[in-house]
């Protein structure tokens, strides 16, 4: 975008300079004897590198010139240097005409001598390359030099607004960040993971199961199934409702691999999508011809026959790929009630994934009917202030488990080693203040 700005900038305001330049050595009659002499000494060369710019510079100067033009003012810039140590000059003229330079160029180089006498004496000029009529301009508008420049000045313009982001966004990046929100207690850290497709295109998840998967996630995971069992027992809870503040936090593949967890240590549980307007479980497991949570709480007989159970594990599960027009009647249907009661009775545990509290606030019709929730918070991603308008949402008398610290990139020795519990009102602390 810069350099398309910058080009169009440059395209609109590009104004062709002609430069029109002489060399010549400067020769004194220090005696007034009319004999020039091109000898220079070192004091010299040093007087003339001083003068001779100076001299070019000054009010007399200036109007001997314009004189000699016969104009007001000069549609041009003139300029000289000398080469150290010698009586060799550069005089140059800059201007947006090329006629211009040129007879600014040789005007200057007839009255400069008469000009310069009362600082440098009587003095002749030596040309050795004498003025030319310019044909080009010297600032050629390029396309290159265009996009390099564009570039680096939206590389630089880039890298301070990211700057300035980085320095003004307060983030959460640590437990002790949530501290300063919430008393909501850290059950797990779940460390980022890369892993690679096996074949191009090909969308890899990220699964307990999956032998490609670091031992650090696969740890913390189970980590967390332990904590959460501990407490599930104690209080006899068997439905926990996970959400989120935001999308894009890693809820669902956490829900996913939870239920998974648990099932892997032969509980048998109902992992449900919950998150009606975006349902995506599915196609993660490959069940996108499965029944959704509608189709299943409104069928008569016996419910268990409708729901899908997965190959070769312990875990079953109720959702599709197919959007709910109007997921607030689905959820807050009577008969949604009498299903979930059913099924604490035929499993372990009942996982259910929900849409982010921050976005929509299904997550509070479904929350009624759960034992639990467990808030989801992803490393440096959402301001204190959009996790505490979430945690807000959430009703205040629903056992609240803690919150996962999701997607952390620190080193693995970071990893589970923050202290755990569960609050059985979980508050948001007041508004946050820095």
């Amino acid at each position: 975008i810069c350099t398309i700005a910058f080009s169009t900038f440059r395209y609109l305001t590009y104004t062709p300079i002609y430069r029109c330049e002489a060399t010549f050595t400067v020769a004194t009659d220090s005696e007034n004897t009319g004999s020039y002499s091109y000898y220079y000494s070192q004091n010299t060369a040093d007087q003339l590198s001083k003068t001779f710019p100076y001299i070019l510079d000054s009010s007399y100067f200036r109007s001997i010139l314009l004189e000699e033009l016969g104009v007001n003012s000069l549609n041009g810039t003139l300029s000289a240097s000398t080469v150290s140590e010698s009586n060799i000059v550069t005089m140059s003229v800059e201007s947006n005409s090329p006629q211009d330079a040129m007879s600014i160029l040789t005007s200057a180089i007839e009255v400069y001598p008469d000009a310069a006498r009362f600082v440098l004496g009587q003095i002749q000029f030596h040309m050795i390359n004498n003025p030319q009529l310019p044909t080009s301009p010297y600032n050629k508008l390029t396309f290159t030099n265009t996009v390099i420049v564009g570039g680096i000045i939206g590389l630089v313009f880039g890298t301070v607004i990211l700057g300035c982001m980085a320095l003004f966004r307060k983030t959460v990046k640590n437990p002790e960040d949530m501290k300063r929100i919430t008393n909501l207690n850290c059950m797990a850290t779940i460390p980022r993971v890369k892993i690679k497709a096996r074949k191009i295109h090909k969308q890899t998840r990220i699964s307990i199961n999956d032998r490609r998967i670091p031992f650090a996630f696969k740890e913390n995971m189970r980590s967390l199934q332990m904590r959460l069992e501990r407490v599930f027992k104690k209080e006899e809870h068997k439905v926990i409702v996970v959400t989120s503040t935001a999308a894009n936090e890693g809820k669902t593949t956490l829900t996913i691999n939870l239920a998974e967890t648990f099932a892997t240590n032969g509980k048998r549980v109902l992992l449900i999508d919950a998150d009606l307007r975006r349902q995506s479980i599915a196609s993660i497991l490959h069940c996108k011809d499965n029944q959704g949570l509608i189709d299943v709480y409104l069928q008569k007989g016996d419910v268990l026959k409708n729901i899908r159970k997965l190959d070769d594990s312990k875990l079953w599960f109720i959702g599709n790929d197919n959007p709910v027009d109007n997921p607030v009647s689905v959820l807050s249907h009577p008969d949604l009630k009498e299903f979930i009661e059913k099924m604490k009775k035929e499993f372990d545990y009942v996982i259910i994934d929900t849409p982010p509290c921050g976005i929509f606030q299904d997550v509070t019709l479904i929350q009624k009917y759960a034992d639990a929730l467990l808030y989801v918070v992803k490393y440096d991603f959402l301001p204190y202030q959009k996790i505490q308008n979430g945690l807000s949402i959430l009703k205040e008398d629903c056992c609240f488990m803690g919150y996962v610290f999701n997607i952390y990139t620190k080193k693995s020795s970071e990893y589970g080693h923050h202290s755990y519990g569960y609050n059985r009102y979980g508050y948001v602390k007041d508004e946050y203040k820095e």
